[in-house]
């Protein structure tokens, strides 16, 4: 179990392996699971902040299941600052922050040193594979610049999978890649390439997400709170029963709250 709040950072120098998709995907998730939840977007395209906005126009802002922030992830004191809040805010359970495909930015080391979970998606081509390994020895050699201080469990996920594309030279790196990702941290089931993952909402799971992402999700939920099982039970508001897609956990789902795009 980590001691809550948790802060849970998605992030990858390699871009496009859908660390915005899982972060907000991951949210929705927690939510039927009763987990008071906020999202702190620091990609420099600001995605999530910018989904919201839209959300709140076609639903309306009392639908909005947790909080959605921004912060400037360029500027290592306001990180720090927002890293410090989130740890003592006891009105919330865990903070999940999505990050730039980029190790450039000055506030990177800061949220990578303060994150109880990084969450490090990739999927299986020539290029993204070597780039996730640069990436995991990077978070190493921070891990032991910072003599103590960082204390983050990762989970490797792959994303993106199509399995009916490689060489089988191709699979036999894919394995071995695996192997390799597994001495760095938790590598999670496969998330398969869907039509459904193309898209994704801060109000609620869409189509089919919750049935995807749910078996690498419950790894990272389960590492948290010690359990598969929600933590509280509350009510969804109207959106979010209709058009939330995690029926496995439909009997105790999560609750409302207002949301703030600073």
């Amino acid at each position: 179990m980590i001691h809550t709040p948790a802060i849970v950072t998605f992030a990858n120098q390699k871009g496009g392996t859908g660390k915005t998709t899982l972060c907000v995907t991951f949210a929705n998730y927690l939510v039927t699971k009763g987990v008071r939840t906020v999202v702190v977007d620091c990609d420099f395209q600001r995605s999530i902040a910018k989904c919201r906005n839209a959300d709140i126009r076609k639903y309306g802002e009392e639908h909005a299941p947790y909080d959605v922030a921004a912060c400037g992830i360029d500027d290592r004191d306001a990180v720090n600052a927002v890293m410090e809040k989130l740890h003592n805010d006891p009105s919330i359970d865990v903070a999940l922050i999505d990050t730039p495909g980029s190790l450039k930015a000055a506030g990177l080391v800061p949220l990578f040193v303060n994150s109880d979970v990084i969450a490090v998606p990739f999927h299986y081509d020539l290029v993204t594979v070597p780039s996730t390994a640069a990436f995991l020895l990077f978070l190493e050699r921070l891990r032991k610049a910072a003599a103590g201080r960082m204390d983050a469990r990762l989970f490797i996920i792959p994303n993106l999978h199509d399995g009916r594309v490689g060489k089988r030279s191709e699979l036999a790196l894919w394995k071995s890649a695996r192997d390799t990702f597994s001495n760095h941290g938790f590598v999670t089931e496969k998330i398969p390439r869907r039509a459904d993952m193309e898209r994704f909402s801060t109000m609620a799971a869409l189509d089919m997400q919750g049935s995807i992402v749910a078996p690498a999700f419950e790894n990272i939920y389960t590492e948290i709170f010690g359990t598969s099982e929600p933590i509280r039970q509350t009510r969804l508001s109207g959106i979010q029963l209709t058009e939330n897609a995690f029926p496995k956990y439909g009997k105790k789902k999560a609750g409302t709250g207002k949301e703030t795009v600073k």
